[in-house]
């Protein structure tokens, strides 16, 4: 129970350290969202995929990401905004992570 207790800490405190810049509902299920990190150093974005509908996923386990790069908030998140809404780059992105 306390180490179920330690992982809901972990991952509540992961989710406090990134700004969400954009939230989507996917089509039968789960969510894609951008997300830009708050911690020290370089800060970082990326897009991650809530996969809800996959079975094979368990409760309190982290979205995958699929894309990440280094924050600039100067070029603005044109790009990554374009790759969150594109269906087809989500589902190559998911597959090629399944093939690694």
């Amino acid at each position: 129970m306390q180490q179920q207790t330690a992982g809901r800490e972990s991952e509540t405190q992961e989710r406090r350290s990134a700004e969400r810049l954009f939230h989507r509902d996917l089509p039968g299920g789960g969510y894609v969202a951008i997300e830009v990190s708050r911690g020290t150093g370089v800060r970082k974005a990326s897009i991650i995929v809530e996969r809800r509908g996959d079975r094979a996923r368990r409760q309190g386990h982290r979205p995958p990401i699929i894309h990440e790069e280094d924050w600039n908030s100067e070029r603005g998140f044109g790009e990554l905004y374009r790759m969150a809404c594109d269906n087809v780059t989500i589902a190559r992105s998911l597959l090629s992570l399944r093939a690694d």
